[in-house]
C-alpha cells in the first residue's frame, strides 16, 4: 500500500479515531487501554488497514470522550422530491384552508440542489387564520425530508421586493379536490 492510499481523508473512520485521540492528547496505547482493545487495533484502524464496525468506532470514540452522531443527509434535489410526491403533496395541501399554492425560488427555476429548501407560496382561504395552516410547513418538510419555507400572499402584499422575486418564477401546485 502506498503512502498516499494509507492516508485516509477527513471523515473516514480512520480520521475520526485519529482526530479524537489527538484532540484528547492520547497515545494509541492510551486509547486502546481506555477502550479495552489491543493497541494494534487502534493502529490498524488509524492506518486504514482495518475498517471498524460501527460498534467498535463508537467504543473508541467514547473512550476518547466523544460520541458519534450519525445523521441522514439529503442527497436528492427538492424539485425531484416534489415530482416524486406530487399526489401526496396535493392531498396534504387539501387538508388546509388554502385556495392556491405555488413553488418559487430555486425549485421553480430548476436550479435547486440537494440541501436547497423548498419555497412555497400559499393563498389562504379568506376565512383562514394563521393558526389554521401553521403546521403545513412542518408537514411538508416531514413528507419531503427537506427544509421548507412557506410565505402567504398576505405577506407578499407588504413587501414589493419579495413580491417581485416570487412572481418572476413561481409555478402553481395542485391541490387535491
Amino acid at each position: 500500500m502506498s503512502g498516499a492510499s494509507a492516508q485516509s481523508p477527513r471523515g473516514t473512520s480512520a480520521a475520526l479515531v485519529r482526530e479524537a485521540r489527538q484532540r484528547r492528547g492520547m497515545s494509541q496505547r492510551d486509547l486502546a487501554r481506555a477502550a479495552g482493545v489491543p493497541q494494534s487495533t487502534v493502529a490498524n484502524i488509524e492506518a486504514g488497514r482495518q475498517q471498524p464496525s460501527v460498534a467498535m468506532l463508537e467504543r473508541l470514540l467514547t473512550a476518547a470522550g466523544f460520541r458519534l452522531e450519525p445523521r441522514l443527509v439529503n442527497t436528492v434535489r427538492p424539485g425531484e422530491l416534489l415530482e416524486r410526491h406530487r399526489d401526496r403533496i396535493a392531498e396534504l395541501l387539501a387538508r388546509y384552508p388554502i385556495n392556491r399554492a405555488w413553488v418559487f425560488g430555486s425549485v421553480a427555476r430548476g436550479d435547486d440542489r440537494p440541501g436547497s429548501d423548498l419555497d412555497v407560496l400559499i393563498e389562504p382561504a379568506p376565512t383562514a387564520s394563521f393558526t389554521d395552516y401553521v403546521g403545513l410547513e412542518d408537514a411538508l418538510a416531514e413528507l419531503l425530508a427537506c427544509p421548507v419555507d412557506i410565505i402567504t400572499t398576505n405577506e407578499l402584499k407588504s413587501n414589493e421586493l419579495l413580491q417581485h422575486r416570487v412572481n418572476r418564477d413561481r409555478r402553481q401546485l395542485e391541490i387535491a379536490s
